[in-house]
């Protein structure tokens, strides 16, 4: 059986990290051990997948020096030691430079995931090759599409697949129909510029004399200075009391049970897994064409509203329309998604689909006798 070493460089529960906890749920074929900070939300998960965990890597690394940068290299020098692994696995590839010493001393393949954008430059920066690097697994046509405007990456694999996502609710009637509130918006994510939440806040002043109401929930911490200016603007635009400023909320789908619509007004997103959230909990998503991934998997499985133009007055009609939309109308929509969902984000076809990979990829690093 492969021993597969992944490394988690964050350990929160946002969209990556539930994302590898739907793959470590998936992988029987594989005998795997997650290396990652300590004291992090990540670990009492594994604990419930009974997954190995080697807690020697150093969270947020981004903002620490380079001793902190050593201290976590010699984590992932430990973890390989401890666990001795046939394939280092990346779950976000912005690791990679840590990850590179324990796999060039120990002579180990790597099979790096692209989550971002960002990451798709970064690892070019660092002039991979096909002998160390064996795989990168894109997350959507959007990263894949960025992946390949880098010659740098030209000579390794490239893979595009979508996160797997196992719904929760089976089926759109088993819904509370008692629970959701037909004119309740919801926005989950971090509040930060790039996730759009000013656009929403400005939509939000335009609809604020919206027949019947509105109410929208933002789900998420952030920059203090944005969420601020998102709270002025809300004042300026009377739209304040038709806002609920949640927080961290643990458990999403609940909340957005509740909701007709999810809006995800980000500029860039590689993919956006709330979405399959709102597709799951029954909440219709409204997306800005623009955003790359999100918009992608909207479009394909003709499961929302896209808008054209990133601005306040483009997501007002939009939100407009998806809310007098009636219940079967929304339904519809929400149906879509789920069905390309179940096709496309299928747990099982994606552990499989991951595995031979990290099988493949260490079973030729064997093969060559040494990656030199």
């Amino acid at each position: 059986m492969t021993r597969a070493l992944v490394i988690e460089a964050s350990g929160n529960l946002w969209g990556s990290e539930r994302a590898l906890l739907d793959l470590l749920g998936a992988v029987p074929m594989l005998d795997v051990a997650v290396c990652c900070p300590p004291k992090v939300p990540l670990n009492s998960e594994l604990e419930k997948l009974h997954i190995r965990t080697l807690p020697y890597y150093v969270y947020g690394l981004h903002e620490k020096s380079k001793r902190h940068r050593l201290q976590a290299a010699a984590g992932v020098v430990r973890a390989c030691l401890e666990f001795r692994p046939d394939i280092i696995y990346l779950n976000q590839c912005g690791c990679y430079k840590v990850a590179l010493p324990a796999a060039t001393l120990l002579d180990l393949p790597i099979v790096a995931h692209v989550r971002i954008f960002e990451d798709a430059a970064y690892l070019a920066r660092q002039s991979p090759g096909p002998r160390r690097l064996r795989g990168i697994i894109a997350i959507s046509s959007a990263v894949e599409t960025e992946i390949r405007r880098f010659q740098q990456l030209d000579s390794i694999q490239l893979h595009r697949i979508y996160d797997a996502y196992a719904p929760a609710v089976p089926a759109l009637q088993n819904l509370p129909p008692q629970g959701r509130i037909v004119n309740r918006v919801a926005c989950v994510g971090r509040l930060v510029p790039v996730k759009g939440q000013d656009v929403l806040v400005g939509a939000l002043c335009i609809l604020e004399d919206f027949e019947g109401g509105l109410e929208c929930l933002f789900v998420g911490d952030g920059e203090r200075s944005f969420v601020q200016e998102l709270r002025r603007t809300a004042l300026h635009g009377n739209a304040a009391s038709s806002i609920r400023w949640l927080g961290f909320v643990g458990d999403v789908l609940s909340l957005l049970q509740t909701c007709s619509v999810l809006v995800c007004p980000s500029h860039s997103e590689p993919l956006g897994r709330v979405i399959f959230e709102g597709w799951d909990a029954g909440a219709l998503p409204i997306v800005f064409a623009g955003s790359g991934g999100a918009a992608e998997i909207v479009a394909a499985a003709d499961g929302g509203i896209l808008y054209d133009e990133q601005t306040p007055q483009s997501l007002a009609m939009a939100l407009r329309k998806a809310l007098e939309l009636d219940g079967e109308g929304r339904n519809k929509l929400v149906h879509n998604g789920r069905l390309w969902m179940s096709t496309n984000c299928n747990s099982e076809s994606y552990g499989e689909t991951i595995s031979t990979i990290l099988r493949n990829a260490a079973s030729k690093c064997h093969t060559l006798g040494g990656l030199g």
